[in-house]
């Protein structure tokens, strides 16, 4: 039989259906239906996860039309772009190798086509907006930073003036929710732009977080001193307290031992000069000697009476003279010492240490009953503690240890989450409740509703006559009746004829 036929067979048969049996027939159908939704909803859907999220409009469109071109679904909401969860991998992969996403900016890509007729200045802006796409895409490499951007600016060189400015940078940080960056972070980013610019120093590079904080230098250089004194007092008396509570916890037992320590530190600078003279010590510093010898010859009278005598010629003789002079000087120097100190800062000046110890316990009467450690053993755990922190007694260290009952917390043990698991176990198991009762209660009974014959009254009415009205089938032609009754009403003798096949 044809499929239309067959078709036109069945509407014409739940036409001719009692109401009864068409209402089953109309619920039987919608609880089929609503079963099959149901299955739907909890059949597993595409899991779909985060491909790129928090994109620029320019970075998105890219995205997009790459996956149009794949041929891959996707789905945009909050910001985000979701494609299939084993898809994702292989598309940021795909992705990267073709510079997308680009970060917001354009990097130097921008040179891989050739343009012709730019002037010198579009030439040097496209080179600083390259520069900061770089720097950008770097940046954001780190985990704690969400989005950045890099602004540079770099003077124009010029013979006409004597004052030469400097480039300067400002990098501006979203950091991601609960994330900072430490000193050495800012630091190194600080570096990497300085370095990454021709003739910019450190000391201009500017950073600054999304709320306006200055992360490169601290508002107040004393403010920086401080906080940093402070970490080193910490690490000095947390190195302290874990090495002695590693050496009692050893002796005592795990957890049985509670250290703290407090360092007092010496944070002055001191500059200090010295000079000092050793009168025993004497060298020579400076050493002269001079010689001069004389010789020639010297005129003179001759001594006496007749030289002096009025009218007598004086007499003259010629000799020989030599004459001879010698200086020596000779300045000495008093031993002299001069010595510059300067103090290191960050010496301990003094220690103060307090040890708690737990004792130990004894079973009496189903009990534990606390005894507390002797005093030998306290007074052997305070001098293994002034050892351990090289205790002076000159700089007023101070140390003190006491045996005192511990509080036991009972450890949690991981156990099995009953409610964890009914949870997922009701999740699964009501639905397929309701559909066992739908089945059972509902669909079951329609299924045997519509199962059971079509009662004949119709061909009763027709067919049987009553005896009061018409004389009695004995006396009358059945097959002539059964032709009138055909002929008066085909319809309904061809349903109770189907209805006879039927069954």
């Amino acid at each position: 039989m044809p499929l239309t036929d067959r078709i036109k067979t069945t509407i014409e048969n739940i036409k001719n259906m009692p109401l009864n049996r068409k209402l089953a027939l109309a619920g039987l159908v919608v609880i089929v239906f609503a079963m099959l939704l149901t299955l739907l909803l909890w059949l597993p859907k595409q899991d779909y996860q985060i491909l790129y999220t928090n994109l620029t409009a320019e970075d998105a469109g890219n995205v997009i039309n790459k996956l149009k071109e794949k041929k891959v679904p996707y789905q945009v909401k909050d910001n985000a772009i979701y494609v299939p969860s084993d898809k994702v991998h292989e598309l940021r992969l795909e992705l990267a190798a073709q510079g997308i996403p680009s970060g917001g900016g354009v990097g130097f890509e921008i040179f891989d086509k050739t343009q012709i007729g730019l002037t010198e200045f579009s030439q040097r802006v496209n080179y600083i907006r390259a520069l900061q796409g770089e720097l950008q895409r770097t940046i954001k490499q780190l985990q704690e930073v969400d989005q950045v951007r890099v602004h540079i600016a770099i003077p124009e060189k010029t013979i006409f003036t004597e004052k030469e400015d400097h480039p300067t940078a400002s990098v501006v940080l979203k950091l991601k929710p609960g994330r900072s960056l430490s000193k050495e972070q800012v630091s190194s980013i600080i570096h990497l732009v300085s370095s990454s610019v021709e003739g910019l120093s450190p000391q201009y590079v500017t950073v600054v977080d999304q709320y306006g904080n200055l992360l490169s230098a601290p508002k107040d250089p004393a403010q920086l001193v401080d906080a940093t004194q402070i970490e080193y007092k910490r690490n000095i008396e947390k190195t302290y307290e874990k090495n002695i509570q590693s050496m009692l916890e050893n002796i005592v037992g795990k957890g049985k031992a509670i250290v703290r320590v407090s360092a007092d530190i010496d944070f002055s600078k001191v500059e200090k000069l010295e000079e000092k003279f050793d009168p025993d010590t004497i060298a020579i510093r400076q050493e002269q000697r001079m010689q001069e010898k004389t010789m020639g010859p010297q005129t003179g009278g001759i001594p006496g009476v007749l030289s002096n005598q009025p009218g007598q010629a004086a007499q003259t003789t010629t000799q020989s003279v030599q004459s001879q002079k010698q200086q020596e000087n000779i300045n000495y120097e008093v031993s002299k010492t001069i010595s510059k100190i300067l103090q290191s800062t960050g010496q301990i000046k003094k220690l103060s240490v307090a040890v708690l110890v737990d004792g130990t316990y004894k079973e009496e009467k189903g009990k534990k009953v606390y005894v507390p450690r002797s005093e030998e053993e306290v007074k052997k755990y305070q001098e293994l503690v002034q050892a351990a922190i090289g205790y002076n007694k000159e700089r007023g260290d101070y140390v003190i240890v006491e045996s005192m009952p511990f509080e036991v917390i009972p450890e949690e043990k991981p156990g099995i989450d009953y409610i964890g698991l009914a949870k997922m176990i009701l999740k699964y198991l009501i639905p397929i409740i309701i559909v066992l009762l739908i089945i059972l209660f509902i669909v079951k009974p329609l299924i045997e509703l519509l199962k059971k014959p079509v009662e004949k009254k119709v061909l009763e009415k027709e067919v049987i006559i009553s005896e009061e009205a018409v004389p009695s089938v004995s006396e009358r032609d059945i097959k002539e009746e059964i032709r009138e009754i055909a002929k008066t009403n085909p319809k309904k003798v061809v349903a109770i004829l189907r209805e006879w096949i039927s069954e």
